[in-house]
C-alpha cells in the first residue's frame, strides 16, 4: 500500500497495518481527488491523508503541500508525526504558528524552499497574503479538524483559496465530526468531493460516565480521580476565567497539576505538555484549546468540570483518551439535573452511565450502604460515651498548614 521507505518507518513505529481511515482514503488520494474524510479521534487520520500526500510531492517543488491546523499545538504534534516520513522521501517541512518567530519562519521559507507547509490559518494568510506563499505552487491543500477551522475561523479566506487553486489541484478535509460546513464543501471550494466516513465502522474501548457530586466538593472529588490506578488525565473548563479560578483554589492542595492556556507562551505551553506526556504530571488543566487533535500517549481520562454545551465539544474532548482502541475513561461531574440534560445531549451519540468511587476505581455499580450504616450506628454509640478529662488532649498548632502545591505559572504568565 506505502512505498517502501514508508513502510520501514512505520514498522519501526509498530504500525504494520493500516488503520480503518487510512485504509479506505489512501488510493483516492494518492490519485489526486478532493475527499471529506471523517473517522473517530484517535484512528489514524494525520498519517491517512499525510501518507498518500507525501508520496505524491515531488522535491524541489516549494509549498506543494499545505496542511491547515486550528492549534499552534495540533501543527506541532502534526510536523513532528510526518517528520520521519520528510526525511526518507527527501522532503523539507516547515511549520508557521503565530506563537513562533515569525521572521525566522519567514527565512525558512525564503531560503529552504520547503516542499510541506504546517501552519495555524492566521499565520498561513499572513505569508500568503504578503506572496511568500502563492497558489499556483499549492497541489495539496489539507484542512485538519475542517469543521472546526471553517465554522470558527478563517471560512472566507479559505474558501477563496481553495476556489482559486488550480483545477488539478485537491483539498482534502478531516475531521472526527461532521457539520453543514463539511456537508456543503463542494458550493464552498466549488469543486467535487469524494465523502469517505469510517465512524459507523470503528469500535471504541471508550466508556463515557457521569460522577454526581455538587460544586463544593469537586475538588475533593478531583483529587481523588487523581488518585486512580494509573490516571493520566485532563480536566476540561468551558472557559479560561473559570478555569484560572479554580487553578488558584486547586493549587492550595498538594495535588501538582500543569494548565494550557491561551495567555501563556508556546515554551510554557509546550512544557505542560511534554511535563503530562512523560508522566511528571497526571493531571492537565484546559479549555478546548487542547480539545483539537492532540495525541497524549496513555492518557486514561478525560474529565469535565461542568456539562459541556454541544455534542461536538464534548466528543473532541473524549478523543483524548481511548485512542488507538485502547481503554479511555470520560467523566462528567455534576448534579442530577446536570445528568439528565448531557444524556439528553449525547443522545444517539454514546451511551453515558452513572459511575462511583471503589477503592482506586470507578464502578458503575454503588457500594452497599450496610457497612456505612453499621459504623454510623458504631460512630453514634461513641458520641454517646463522655470524655473524661484524662482523654482530653491539648493538641499543638500544626505548622505550614495547608502548604499545598503552588504551581509556579500562577505567580507570573511569562
Amino acid at each position: 500500500m506505502y512505498q517502501e521507505k514508508v513502510r520501514e518507518i512505520l514498522s519501526k513505529q509498530h504500525k504494520t497495518q493500516p488503520t480503518l481511515i487510512q485504509k479506505n482514503t489512501y488510493d483516492a488520494i494518492k490519485n489526486g481527488a478532493s475527499v471529506v474524510g471523517l473517522a473517530k479521534t484517535g484512528t489514524g487520520k494525520t498519517l491517512a491523508y499525510a501518507l498518500p500526500v507525501l508520496e505524491n510531492v515531488k522535491a524541489g517543488e516549494a509549498n506543494s503541500a499545505v496542511i491547515i491546523a486550528p492549534t499552534t499545538e495540533l501543527a506541532v504534534q502534526i510536523r513532528h508525526v510526518i517528520n520521519p516520513f520528510l526525511h526518507v522521501l527527501g522532503l523539507k517541512g516547515v511549520s508557521l504558528v503565530g506563537a513562533g518567530n515569525r521572521k525566522r519562519q519567514e527565512e525558512n521559507l525564503k531560503k529552504r524552499h520547503p516542499e510541506v507547509v504546517v501552519a495555524t490559518p492566521g499565520r498561513f494568510f499572513d505569508f500568503f497574503s504578503s506572496g511568500r506563499i502563492k497558489t499556483n505552487q499549492i497541489h495539496s491543500l489539507i484542512i485538519d479538524e475542517a469543521d472546526d477551522i471553517l465554522e470558527f475561523a478563517k471560512k472566507e479566506l479559505l474558501a477563496s483559496l481553495g476556489q482559486n487553486l488550480s483545477s488539478q489541484a485537491q483539498i482534502l478535509l478531516f475531521g472526527a465530526t461532521d457539520s453543514e460546513i463539511t456537508r456543503d464543501a463542494e458550493s464552498l471550494f466549488d469543486r467535487n468531493f469524494l465523502l469517505i466516513d469510517v465512524r459507523g465502522e470503528q469500535t471504541t474501548k471508550r466508556k463515557n460516565y457521569f460522577l454526581q457530586v455538587d460544586n463544593s466538593h469537586k475538588i475533593e472529588f478531583l483529587q481523588r480521580m487523581t488518585k486512580l490506578d494509573n490516571f493520566k488525565g485532563i480536566l476540561f473548563f468551558d472557559s479560561n476565567k473559570t478555569m484560572m479560578k479554580f487553578a488558584g483554589i486547586f493549587g492550595h492542595s498538594k495535588t501538582k497539576f500543569e494548565i494550557l492556556a491561551n495567555e501563556f507562551g508556546k515554551e510554557k505551553r509546550e512544557a505542560a505538555l511534554h511535563d503530562l506526556k512523560v508522566g511528571k504530571t497526571k493531571l492537565l488543566l484546559a479549555t478546548d484549546l487542547a480539545a483539537r487533535g492532540l495525541d497524549i500517549p496513555d492518557l486514561t481520562h478525560v474529565i469535565n468540570f461542568d456539562i459541556p454545551s454541544e455534542v461536538n465539544t464534548y466528543l473532541h474532548r473524549a478523543g483524548r483518551t481511548g485512542r488507538m482502541n485502547a481503554e479511555g475513561y470520560v467523566v462528567t461531574l455534576g448534579n442530577d439535573h446536570d445528568f439528565r440534560d448531557l444524556k439528553k445531549l449525547l443522545a444517539g451519540e454514546v451511551e453515558l452511565e452513572r459511575v462511583y468511587f471503589a477503592g482506586y476505581k470507578l464502578s458503575t455499580t454503588l457500594a452497599k450502604k450496610e457497612k456505612k450504616a453499621k459504623n454510623d450506628d458504631e460512630s453514634a454509640k461513641n458520641k454517646k460515651q463522655k470524655v473524661t478529662p484524662k482523654a482530653k488532649k491539648k493538641h499543638k498548632k500544626r505548622k505550614n498548614k495547608n502548604k499545598g502545591y503552588h504551581p509556579h505559572y500562577l505567580k507570573g504568565k511569562k
